[in-house]
C-alpha cells in the first residue's frame, strides 16, 4: 500500500458553484454537487485503503471566513464518518452573495499550512482545487511567481479541477518537445471566451502557473464527468515484485527478471460482526462477535471437548478410513522448485484470447544493461516474427507449477512481457449443449453487421472520428465503489435503507444508448432476418381435464412444431439456392469452391480435386506444387517422419501423369530427387518401393522404353542397396519391440 500522505481540497463555495453545472449532459446537477459527490468519493478511498493518509477540508469564498476568503471547516487529519457527514451537507447551505473566492490567496496559505503541517515528516503533499473560477484576485504575476517559488521549494503537487471552465486546456497538447502543439494550445488560450472578465484573469495565471510548474500542477477539465472522478477513485499501490529470479532460456543461458502485478482481482474488505446488545463504542475492536467451536465425539454421550492437538485429518481408502497427520501431508504433497523456464515458441494467431486464464503478470529485466538488453531483443525477435512464448512459472517454493504465455510488448519508455496462465487438458471442460437450427446466410451477414456496429473501440464521435467509448482507465470498480457507498450512507443514516447507485458511475457502465443510436440499421437488420415471435405462457386451468384431451393437444402441437421444421428448411434450402446463383453469376463463375493451392495438411485430396477440375485447367499448376510439396516434406522430415506422406504424394503424381499425359514432367523431376537425395534415406525407400521412370508403354508421350525404367532402379550401386538393407532390418526391429 502506498506510504503517508497528507492532502488539502480547497474547495470554492461561492454563488457560482450553486449554479447547473453545464457538462451534465442532460442531469441535474450543480457544480458543488458535483465537486462534493467527488470530494466524497475520495474520501471513502481514505477510509477504507489508506489508513496513514490525512485529508483537510478548506472552503473558501465564504462569508463565514474571518479574512473574507478561506474558511477551514476540517484541519489535516485521517478522515472519519463525522467528516464525510459535513461534507455532504455543504450543498443545502444558504447561496452565498459572493460570487467566488479568490483562487491564489486561498492557494498561497493552503500551500503555508501544509509545509508547517508536515515539517520533517516523510509525507507526500497534494492540493487539490475545484472551482469555476468566478471569483476576483489581487494576485498578478508578480505575486504568482513568489507563489510559484513557494510551491517548488515546499514540492507539493497540486490538481486544479476546473469545472465549467478552462475546457479549452488539452494536456496532450500541453508538450515543450512539440512546439507546433504548443502554439496551438496558446493560441486557443487567450482566444477562449468566458463567461466573465474574472473567469479570463483566472485562466490565464492559472495557466502560467501550469506552465512554470510543469513537474507540480496539473489541470483537469471537468468536461468529461468519469474523467474527473478518475481523479479520486484509483488505489495507489506499492509496485513490489511478486517473483525475482533467472528466466531460464537454456541450459546455457539465463536472464535476471522481476515479475510485477499487472492486474489482479480486487475483493472486498471482510465485514466483523458487533453486538447490538452491548454497551456503543466507537472502537472497531470492541463488542465483536466470536464464533468459538466445539469438537467431540458423537459416539460420546457426554459430548466431552476433543483439543485441537488431539485432531487428525482422515482420507478414505474404499471404506477404511485412513489417519493422515500434518507431516505426511507435507511428504506427499507436489515438491516443485522455484523456476521460470521458457518451453518453445508458436505462433501468436495459435493462442487465442479465451484461452487466458487468471490475471496479468508483468515481466522486465532487472535494473542491469545486459539483462535489459538480452530481454529487449528477444521481445523484439518476437514481435517481428510474429510469435509468442511458452514457459513453464513456478512463484515460490512447493506452489503448483503453471504452463503460462508470456506476450511480448513494446512501448515508447518500456519493453515487456504480459505473463498469463495458459490451461492444461485437466482445465477444459467440455458442455454438452442441444443442437442449433442452421443459420441462413442472410442471417450469418446481419448478425456478423451487428456485432461490427456495436464495436465499443472504434464508435465514431459526434466529428466522425473514431473514438473508445469505455474507457478502462476512467472505470472505477461498480462492485466495491457501491459497496463504500452502501457502508457509508448507512454508517451516516443508521436506516437499512439502501441508496441507488450513482448516476455519473452508472452511466458510464450503460454507454446502450449510443451504440443503439449508431447500430439503428443493423439491428433493423437481424430483426428482419429472425422471425421473432411471443411465447405466450398458458396460466394453469382450474377444471378437470381428460386424458384423450391431453393426447389431442400434444399431437396439434407436435404437428405444429414439425410444419415449422419444414417451412424453416424450405426457407433455408431456398437462400442457399439464392447465394450459389449469386455466385455462378461471377466473372469465372463458380470459384468459391475450386482448390487454387495444395495444402500440406492432405496435400492428396487437394492435388485429386486440382487435377480433376473441369470447370478450369488446374493440371499444370498442381504438378508444379505437388514437387514443391513433396521436397517440403522430405526437407521437414526430422529422421524421416514425413518419407511415408511424400511417398504417398510421390505415388499419386505418377499416376495422375500417367492418366493426363505429362509423363516428361515425373521423369524428368524423378531425375532432381535421384541428384537431390542420393545419399539419403528418402531415395532409398523410392528404391524399395520400385517408384521408377514412366515408361512408353504406359503412356505414350514418354521417351523412356521398358528396358530403361526397369534398368533405372536396377543399376543403383551397393551403397544404397545396403540403405534398403538397413531400412527393412529397422523396420523387423521395429516390429519386434511392438510385439
Amino acid at each position: 500500500m502506498a506510504g503517508k500522505e497528507a492532502t488539502l481540497v480547497l474547495l470554492d463555495v461561492g454563488a457560482s458553484m450553486y449554479e447547473p453545472y453545464k457538462q451534465a449532459q442532460g442531469k441535474k446537477i450543480t457544480r458543488l454537487e458535483l465537486a462534493v459527490d467527488c470530494i466524497g468519493m475520495m474520501i471513502q478511498q481514505k477510509i477504507f485503503n489508506y489508513k496513514n493518509h490525512e485529508v483537510g477540508l478548506v472552503l473558501f469564498g465564504t462569508e463565514d471566513a474571518e479574512d473574507g476568503n478561506t474558511f477551514y471547516i476540517q484541519t489535516l487529519s485521517s478522515p472519519d464518518l463525522e467528516f464525510y457527514r459535513n461534507l455532504t451537507e455543504l450543498p443545502n447551505h444558504d447561496i452565498p452573495k459572493i460570487i467566488g473566492g479568490d483562487i491564489f490567496d486561498a492557494l498561497d496559505k493552503s500551500v503555508s499550512t501544509l509545509d508547517e503541517y508536515v515539517k520533517t515528516k516523510k509525507m507526500d503533499k497534494k492540493i487539490f482545487v475545484l472551482t469555476a473560477g468566478f471569483g476576483q484576485t489581487e494576485y498578478n504575476e508578480k505575486k504568482i511567481a513568489k507563489l510559484i517559488k513557494m510551491i517548488e521549494k515546499v514540492d507539493v503537487k497540486i490538481n486544479f479541477i476546473a469545472l465549467d471552465f478552462m475546457n479549452e486546456y488539452d494536456a496532450e497538447l500541453d508538450d515543450p518537445s512539440k512546439p507546433e502543439n504548443q502554439e496551438t494550445l496558446n493560441d486557443r488560450m487567450l482566444n477562449a471566451v468566458y463567461e466573465s472578465q474574472e473567469q479570463s484573469i483566472n485562466s490565464r495565471l492559472v495557466y502560467y502557473m501550469v506552465q512554470e510548474l510543469r513537474s507540480h500542477m496539473r489541470i483537469f477539465p471537468a468536461n468529461i464527468a468519469f474523467e474527473l472522478y478518475s481523479q479520486f477513485h484509483t488505489k495507489q499501490m506499492q509496485a513490489r515484485a511478486s517473483f525475482r529470479g533467472d528466466f531460464q532460456i537454456n541450459d546455457e543461458t539465463s536472464i535476471s527478471v522481476l515479475v510485477y502485478k499487472r492486474c489482479t482481482e480486487e475483493k472486498l474488505p471482510s465485514l466483523k460482526k458487533h453486538s447490538a446488545t452491548g454497551e456503543f463504542s466507537s472502537e472497531p475492536t470492541r463488542n465483536v462477535v466470536r464464533n468459538d467451536t466445539i469438537h467431540y465425539n458423537p459416539e460420546d454421550p457426554n459430548m466431552t471437548p476433543i483439543e485441537r492437538e488431539n485432531i487428525i485429518k482422515g482420507y478414505l481408502y474404499g471404506r477404511s478410513l485412513i489417519p493422515v497427520d500434518s507431516i505426511m501431508e507435507d511428504k506427499m504433497k507436489y515438491q516443485c522448485v522455484r523456476s521460470f523456464q521458457l518451453l518453445g515458441f508458436v505462433d501468436k494467431s495459435q493462442i487465442p484470447r479465451h484461452y487466458f486464464m487468471s490475471s496479468v503478470d508483468m515481466v522486465v529485466a532487472i535494473d542491469c544493461e545486459k539483462a535489459k538488453k538480452s530481454l529487449s531483443s528477444l521481445i523484439i525477435a518476437l514481435i517481428a516474427t510474429k510469435k509468442i512464448a511458452i514457459a513453464r512459472f513456478v512463484g515460490r517454493e512447493k506452489s503448483s507449477p503453471k504452463m503460462v504465455v508470456l506476450l511480448p510488448h513494446k512501448s515508447k519508455s518500456y519493453q515487456c512481457f504480459w505473463m498469463i496462465a495458459l490451461p492444461t487438458s485437466e482445465d477444459i471442460r467440455h458442455f454438452q449443449f442441444a443442437a442449433l437450427r442452421k443459420s441462413t446466410p442472410h442471417q450469418q451477414i446481419a448478425v456478423a453487421s451487428l456485432i461490427d456496429k456495436m464495436d465499443l473501440e472504434a464508435l465514431p464521435n459526434e466529428s466522425g472520428e473514431p473514438e473508445e467509448l469505455l474507457k478502462m482507465k476512467y472505470i472505477a470498480n461498480p462492485t466495491r465503489q457501491y459497496f463504500q457507498q452502501v457502508v457509508m450512507h448507512k454508517a451516516i443514516t443508521r436506516t437499512d435503507v439502501i441508496p441507488p447507485i450513482s448516476p455519473l458511475i452508472l452511466e458510464y457502465l450503460h454507454p446502450e444508448q449510443r451504440v443503439y443510436n449508431y447500430a439503428q440499421d443493423a439491428i433493423q437488420r437481424v430483426k428482419n432476418a429472425f422471425k421473432f415471435k411471443v411465447n405466450e405462457i398458458k396460466k394453469p386451468q382450474d377444471k378437470k381435464v381428460f386424458w384423450k384431451q391431453l393426447f389431442d393437444e400434444q399431437t396439434t402441437q407436435q404437428q405444429q412444431a414439425q410444419q415449422q421444421i419444414e417451412e424453416e428448411v424450405v426457407e433455408i434450402n431456398r437462400e442457399e439456392e439464392e447465394m450459389v446463383n449469386m455466385f455462378a453469376k461471377q466473372k469465372l463463375g463458380f470459384n468459391d469452391d475450386i482448390i487454387q493451392e495444395i495444402g500440406s495438411v492432405d496435400p492428396i485430396s487437394d492435388f485429386k480435386k486440382m487435377i480433376t477440375e473441369k470447370r478450369v485447367d488446374l493440371v499444370d499448376s498442381a504438378l508444379q506444387q505437388i514437387q514443391k510439396v513433396i521436397i517440403g516434406l522430405v526437407d521437414q522430415s526430422v529422421k524421416g517422419s514425413f518419407f511415408p506422406k511424400a511417398l504417398e504424394c510421390l505415388k499419386e503424381m505418377r499416376r495422375a501423369c500417367i492418366s493426363e499425359d505429362e509423363a516428361p514432367v515425373f521423369n524428368k523431376f524423378l531425375f532432381v530427387l535421384k541428384d537431390k537425395y542420393n545419399q539419403s534415406i528418402f531415395w532409398a525407400q523410392i528404391v524399395q518401393q520400385g517408384i521408377t521412370l514412366i515408361s512408353n508403354i504406359e503412356n505414350q508421350k514418354s521417351g523412356v522404353t521398358a528396358e530403361e525404367a526397369q534398368d533405372f532402379l536396377n543399376k543403383e550401386d551397393n551403397k544404397h542397396q545396403q540403405m534398403v538393407d538397413q531400412l527393412q532390418h529397422e523396420e523387423e526391429d521395429l516390429l519386434a519391440d511392438i510385439e
